[in-house]
This record gives C-alpha cells, sequence and structure tokens, in this order.
C-alpha cells in the first residue's frame, strides 16, 4: 500500500459537494457541528491573543472548504489555498467566483462573525476573504516541495485542518509530511492545525473515506520530531450522547506549533 493517498482513487471515492453539505451546515445536528464550535473557537482565540503574527499565509489542502480561513483573512493580508483533485478545486472554484451554485457558508460565517462581535452583512467577511487570497494552487504533501513546481517564498504561517489523517495512509508518512510542508515556513514561523482523534473513516454518501487515526500523545511527539515546537494542543472528547454514526472518531484537535 502507498503511504499516501492516491489523488484519482481519492477522487473516486470523495464527493466534495456531498462532504459540504453533509457536514458544513452549522447547526444541523452533524458531528460537524462540534467540530466546527471547537475548531472555529480555537483559531479565534489563537490569532486574538496576538502570538501568531506575519503577513503571508498557505492553507494546506484548503479545497473545498473555507471555514479554517475566516478568522486568518483578519490578520494576513497574503493567503495562498490549495487542493489535491480537480472536483475539490472546482467546488473551491465556485465560492471563489461567487457562482449561484456554490455552498452556502452562510451559517459557518455567521458564528465567526458572533466569534468576533460584529454585526452587519456576512458577505462582507466572505468579500474579505476572496481578496485576501491571492493564489490557488496544487498541493501534494508527499513532495519534499509540497507545492512543486512552484517555488514561494517561505511564510509566516501554515494552516492545516483535517488534511494530513486523509492524505498519509501510516504514521511514518504523517511525520514525512509535517518535514515537507516545514520547508515552506519561516524559522519561527506558526504552524496550526486541526482535526479529528481516533478516526478511522468518515461517511461521505455511501463511502467510508480513510482517515489516519491519530491521538494526542503522537501528534505531540510527531510534530516535536519534524523540526517544530508544540507551543498548545487541545481537545474536545466525543460527547457520550451523540445520535450520529457517520465516523468512529473519538473527538477533535487543535494545534498550534512554531517551526525551530
Amino acid at each position: 500500500m502507498s503511504d499516501f493517498t492516491n489523488a484519482s482513487g481519492y477522487e473516486k471515492q470523495f464527493d466534495p459537494r456531498l462532504y459540504l453539505e453533509t457536514y458544513f451546515h452549522l447547526g444541523s445536528g452533524s458531528l460537524a457541528d462540534d467540530f466546527l464550535r471547537f475548531t472555529l473557537g480555537n483559531f479565534h482565540k489563537t490569532f486574538t491573543e496576538g502570538d501568531v503574527k506575519g503577513t503571508t499565509l498557505i492553507d494546506i489542502g484548503t479545497a473545498p472548504s473555507i471555514y479554517q480561513l475566516l478568522s486568518a483573512c483578519e490578520y494576513f493580508q497574503d493567503i495562498t489555498v490549495t487542493w489535491y483533485t480537480n472536483r475539490e478545486l472546482q467546488e473551491l472554484q465556485k465560492w471563489l467566483n461567487k457562482d449561484s451554485g456554490a455552498f452556502d457558508w452562510s451559517s459557518v460565517v455567521k458564528h465567526v462573525w458572533e466569534l468576533e462581535g460584529k454585526r452587519g452583512m456576512l458577505e462582507e467577511k466572505e468579500e474579505k476573504l476572496r481578496g485576501k487570497i491571492k493564489q490557488v494552487l496544487l498541493c501534494d504533501v508527499s513532495k519534499s516541495n509540497p507545492l512543486e513546481p512552484v517555488m514561494l517564498p517561505k511564510v509566516d504561517c501554515l494552516i492545516s485542518t483535517v488534511c494530513l489523517e486523509a492524505a498519509c495512509r501510516n504514521y511514518d508518512s504523517y511525520k514525512t509530511a509535517l518535514k515537507n510542508l516545514s520547508t515552506l515556513l519561516k524559522p519561527g514561523g506558526h504552524l496550526l492545525m486541526a482535526g479529528d482523534l481516533g478516526a478511522n473513516y468518515y461517511e461521505v454518501g455511501s463511502n467510508k473515506v480513510f482517515s489516519l487515526p491519530v491521538n494526542e500523545a503522537f501528534l505531540r511527539k510527531a510534530v516535536n520530531e519534524s523540526g517544530y515546537v508544540v507551543n498548545k494542543l487541545v481537545s474536545f472528547g466525543k460527547p457520550e450522547d451523540v445520535g450520529y454514526d457517520t465516523s468512529d472518531y473519538e473527538g477533535f484537535y487543535f494545534l498550534h506549533a512554531q517551526k525551530c
């Protein structure tokens, strides 16, 4: 078995629009309700505390989602978003182009708006994010330069949410991916990650999509051994009374590290 998820096989199994419709209507009662509130809250807190600063940011494995950048766009001026399969890119482009068929992010944007204590049209937040996105690039975390063939100047911050657990088929390749990502980051630059704990899969329609099951001890060790120092690692455990079974996850994590 390959150390990394194959793009063509993943594209056949993973329907990005169905994924968004299943998990990203905040308040719908899916398992992502807890994930979104936990993750968005931690992004907001991390940025408002003022320790994560800079101008340039790369989001690893953006497509088809934007939720992870809604707080970041208030603090970074130059954001690069990335994609791995054409179907994911097509879904992201619909939002970037404001197509009538784009996914409706309003429930998620409203939550971030409320975290920030702001009032106004939700479209203002989405327009701000669109304006900060300067590039849309192919990304492959298995490569020593994940943005190959593009070479960018090293950036101030990397974000990766629910990405490496899907891309990496084993724990050694997860560490390899972390090391590869570090080549994009300035010394002292920030790595912000969020994802599932203990998940072997999550369902998208009738398909069970692979996820590498990670725990806090592995995350801390892998990140520290890959050229970073962990500043913060927090988790949220799966509630005992959940009424959904679309994943065998055990909880969620949020991690803030800096490149040595």
